[in-house]
């Protein structure tokens, strides 16, 4: 995530503004980014410590990659851009793809630490 955002910040990967108003939405993932990492990073860290807060810090996680997941695959469809393959475009379904599976993988094993 850090190089992702590296790339994009000092200009290797462009965001250009390929609908009104797009590189504003773009821009405004690094926040709910860090987020979701803080809570990844807290979930191993608990991981041998307190196995029911690694859990929650884990649901946390994946509900952060879920919603990010999910509230991408809204904004490409209402914008029409999830069905312009562009090879930016596949790397986003990709992005997509990883939040929507991650999220639910750290949801269904977060719930068996909570649940032990």
């Amino acid at each position: 995530m850090v190089g992702y955002w590296t790339s994009v910040f000092t200009g290797l990967f462009p965001v250009e503004e390929i609908v009104a108003g797009y590189k504003n939405w773009f821009m405004s993932f690094p926040i709910p980014d860090t987020y979701i990492a803080v809570c990844a990073v807290l979930t191993v860290y608990y991981l041998t410590k307190n196995q029911k807060l690694s859990g929650l810090f884990g649901a946390m996680t994946g509900s952060g990659l879920l919603f990010l997941g999910f509230y991408a695959i809204a904004y490409g469809h209402n914008t029409g851009l999830l069905y312009n393959l562009t090879t930016d475009e596949i790397i986003e379904i990709g992005i997509k793809t990883y939040c929507l599976s991650a999220g639910t993988y750290f949801i269904r094993k977060s719930w068996k630490l909570i649940n032990q």
